[in-house]
């Protein structure tokens, strides 16, 4: 049988082989079929082999399609896949008859000793279509494991060349050279791959041994080397830089590929790009990325299966047995503290192999981190290192904006840290576990051990940020409580999930520093929280409320519309409620639009339904002269407010009486009914006064109503005779006080007032009250003012604050810091049946010492059962 009619439809291709070579007919066709092409052709003719070598190539003419690939890659110097060698020797093991000699031999040689290789010439060579200069890979011991949709996606792009640059990017020993290795040797061998040249350069200057790191003689350490060194891929003898270079590669359609491309600076680069033809497409790696133009894939730890994987597999081939034979789940931990990084599996197996103890290889991964992270740490500005040194301190992961307030780090310093750290793979960014678009920052394991074991950070400077860390703690407790204790208080800034609590901590400073007046650093931390949280209500609520409380009106206004805006596009009805409620205290006090705070009054009303709201709405519609509705707003707000929100209302409540009384007076001139009015409130506050409340602001409103009846019962035309006896009550009750409305504003016009009943009234008890009050409000004479006023021996009545067994407190308007007391001094103390004076209404001499301090050596107990005098 001839050798076409042997071949059959295999003949045609060997024989252009043949031809090519010029070789004539003096070598067979057959020694250049390929091994599938050889194996088909002895398949053809089984009928005329030995029918057990016929039927042994039936049964395993599937294998085939598994053999075949692997042979390739071995003969073109490609670079193995997982799997191949197992995959090989296993396929190999079928064939056993007779005729397989030299296989049997070779696979009995593997079983006696697997780390065996056979010499044999490596067939590798330049592809009929592509050029390139590309290296034996380092991993065909275990072939890649793990990165095979990796290398999918970025031979995808490649193909497609949208991206000229695009850069694998990931920590020290990550696979980041073995992936850009097999994304090269794919395009080579890829038919619709569009470059007729890849070229490979290597700028690796040192490399990880089980002993430690050692420098790599001759290595390349700049871009003009490897300018060079491309250049020998065309000519043995190129010395040319890179001008020279990019004449040579001018019009060939090229992929360039530079490993480790971190050991150069970015400018370089950058000159490499614009320097070299438009042609060219660039592949890089690079533990920190370019920085410009790139498109960066991020190259991650392996999974834990993966990671396996690789450890049984390099374990196998280095014929370390005592890890081969390890449990499953001691597997997955050792894998887990190497990070399942994929240099330091290798470097864990060889570090055992050369007989370290397999735990100790795992405590001193010293020389590891350094090799993987000393390079990008060291590069990092000062702040970055900061910011890095906040996550390791904190040890666990963080959001955006409670790293800026834990960094002290501004938001622009902050983004361009982020981003330098996820360039060197120092951090990970994780979705937040509820589900929001926040993101959360924490270190990789990489940079963790790293830190721990080799760059120790300042103990000293740790413990300040965990301080800071207690602080920020203690800030967000202190809001969630004041939040339950006041819901509408104007330190109240509310969140909408946890992760506002930093923004929620720089608004609730700006309000502190704004209460003592410093308006501009106040402003300052609202715009740096608008800077984290743009979007959030809160923000414009708090700077709305900071810039009224400066008197810049206008822009008030426009912040709180803003926070209004906000709060209804968030679809947010308690948000909506929380603005219009300090907005229409801004619009009422400060911009007079009492109309349209009266309206956002409404609005928070009609979600709290609180006594708190109901007050401010009720104040609001009675300075509308609207009284009648806002008194029954103040009542409803009295009847269920405690604390403070009820004296609040309750001098609201008075103040109202009084504007009634003046409407009524001033506008449509009905005296004697407006002084009922002044005098209802009067008896309201006075009721609670008598009760033990001793509030300034009431005093005053209390007051207020007095000077207003006196005005009412004095009016021309009024016949205030008709109210004697209710003058008299109400004078008496103003006289018992004196000493505390005196220190109340509308004092100074009060014995204006007084004097004017005395001029008016015919009623002899009213005229001798009224000169007693005249006496006491008569200025002083020039011997008086050498004594001290505060000395003079007025007897006041308050209220006994707190009782310490033998001492107690005074509290009266008058005296903020209250009036101290000996148990002694209480003139009719009972011997039994009264050992806490707390809230007991008192009368007391007060006397103000050389330090300012004010005591009281005389006082007597008024009210001790809360219904009448002792």
């Amino acid at each position: 049988m001839d050798e076409e009619s042997a071949l059959g439809p295999n003949y045609e291709k060997a024989n252009l082989r043949r031809e090519a070579e010029e070789l004539g007919d003096s070598v067979s066709a057959v020694q250049y079929l390929d091994m599938r092409e050889a194996y088909d052709v002895l398949n053809r003719h089984r009928e005329v082999l030995p029918a057990d070598l016929g039927r042994e190539l039936r049964e395993n003419t599937p294998f085939m399609d598994s053999l075949v690939p692997i042979r390739n890659r071995v003969m073109h110097g490609r670079p193995l896949q997982a799997g191949d060698p197992e995959t090989a020797v296993s396929v190999c093991r079928n064939f056993q008859t007779r005729y397989w000699t030299t296989l049997k031999g070779i696979v009995d040689h593997l079983d006696a000793d697997p780390t065996w290789e056979p010499a044999f010439e490596n067939q590798g060579r330049r592809s009929d279509r592509i050029l390139h200069n590309l290296p034996l890979s380092e991993y065909d011991e275990t072939g890649l494991i793990g990165r095979a949709e990796d290398c999918k996606k970025i031979v995808s792009h490649l193909l497609k060349r949208r991206e000229s640059m695009l850069t694998i990017t990931g920590e020290g020993g990550i696979g980041k050279t073995a992936t850009a290795l097999e994304v090269a040797y794919s395009l080579v061998d890829n038919v619709e791959s569009p470059y007729e040249c890849i070229l490979w350069v290597s700028l690796k200057t040192e490399r990880l041994t089980a002993s430690g790191v050692v420098g790599i003689v001759n290595s390349i350490r700049d871009l003009t080397g490897a300018a060079r060194k491309l250049g020998q891929a065309f000519d043995t003898d190129f010395r040319g830089g890179i001008n020279e270079l990019a004449e040579a590669l001018e019009g060939i359609e090229t992929l360039l590929v530079i490993d480790n491309l971190e050991t150069v600076d970015g400018e370089e680069v950058i000159a490499l790009y614009e320097r070299l033809p438009d042609s060219v497409n660039y592949l890089f790696t690079s533990r920190v990325g370019v920085g410009q133009f790139e498109r960066r894939i991020p190259l991650g730890p392996l999974k834990e299966k993966d990671a396996a994987s690789l450890f049984r597999q390099f374990g196998r081939s280095r014929d370390v047995s005592r890890l081969v034979r390890l449990a499953p789940n001691t597997v997955n931990e050792v894998v887990k503290r190497l990070r399942f990084s994929p240099l330091a599996i290798r470097w864990y197996v060889l570090s055992v192999e050369a007989g370290q103890q397999p735990n100790l290889a795992l405590e001193n991964q010293e020389d590891l981190l350094d090799f993987c992270v000393r390079s990008v740490y060291e590069g990092m500005t000062p702040s970055t290192q900061g910011v890095l040194l906040t996550l390791f301190a904190l040890e666990r992961d963080v959001t955006f904006d409670e790293l800026a307030i834990l960094s002290d780090a501004s938001i622009d310093s902050l983004r361009r840290s982020i981003h330098e750290l996820l360039n060197g793979s120092m951090v990970r960014l994780d979705n937040d576990p509820d589900g929001s678009l926040v993101s959360r920052v924490s270190l990789t394991e990489a940079a963790k051990s790293y830190l721990r074991r080799v760059n120790t950070p300042n103990p000293v400077a740790v413990n300040a940020i965990l301080e800071k860390e207690q602080e920020f703690r203690r800030s967000a407790e202190r809001r969630r409580n004041d939040e339950k204790a006041r819901k509408l208080a104007p330190n109240v800034v509310r969140t909408r999930t946890s992760n506002d609590e930093p923004v929620a901590h720089l608004l609730r400073k700006a309000l502190s520093d704004s209460k003592d007046g410093a308006f501009g650093p106040s402003l300052d931390l609202v715009e740096r929280a608008r800077s984290m949280s743009p979007d959030f209500w809160e923000v414009d609520r708090v700077q709305g409320f900071i810039l009224s409380a400066q008197g810049n009106v206008d822009a008030a206004t426009s912040a709180y519309l803003a926070a209004i805006r906000k709060a209804r596009a968030s679809d947010d009805s308690l948000a909506e409620a929380v603005v219009a409620y300090f907005f229409a205290g801004h619009l009422a006090r400060k911009a007079h639009e009492v109309q349209k705070a009266a309206d956002y009054a409404r609005i928070a009303h009609g979600y709290f339904n609180s006594p708190e709201t109901a007050q401010t709405l009720g104040s609001y519609l009675t300075w509308m002269r609207e009284f009648s509705e806002g008194q029954h707003f103040l009542e409803w707000a009295l009847e269920r407010a405690a604390g403070r929100i009820k004296l609040i209302t309750l001098t609201a409540l008075v103040d109202s009486w009084r504007r009634w009384s003046e409407y009524l007076l001033d506008h449509e001139h009905r005296a004697l009914e407006a002084a009922d009015k002044a005098q209802a409130g009067f008896s309201i506050g006075d009721q609670e006064i008598r009760g033990g409340i001793s509030d300034i602001r009431l005093f005053d409103a209390v007051l207020e109503s007095f000077s207003h009846y006196i005005r009412c019962v004095t009016s021309p035309g009024a016949d205030g005779a008709t109210r004697d006896q209710q003058t008299v009550r109400m004078i008496k009750r103003v006289s018992t006080q004196l000493f505390a409305f005196e220190a109340c504003r509308g004092w100074r016009n009060f014995p204006g007032h007084v004097a004017k009943l005395r001029r008016t009234s015919s009623n002899p008890e009213i005229q001798d009250l009224c000169d007693r009050i005249l006496e006491y409000a008569r200025p002083a004479t020039d011997s008086e003012v050498a004594t001290n006023e505060s000395q003079r021996d007025e007897i006041a009545e308050g209220v006994v604050k707190a009782w310490c067994e033998t001492y107690g407190f005074i509290a009266h308007p008058r005296f903020p810091k209250d009036v101290f007391f000996h148990g002694s001094s209480v003139e009719n103390r009972p011997e039994k049946g009264l050992d806490d004076l707390t809230g007991l209404m008192v009368r007391f001499i007060p006397k103000i010492e050389a330090d300012g301090r004010v005591r009281s050596n005389w006082v007597q107990i008024i009210r001790s059962d809360g219904h009448g005098a002792t």
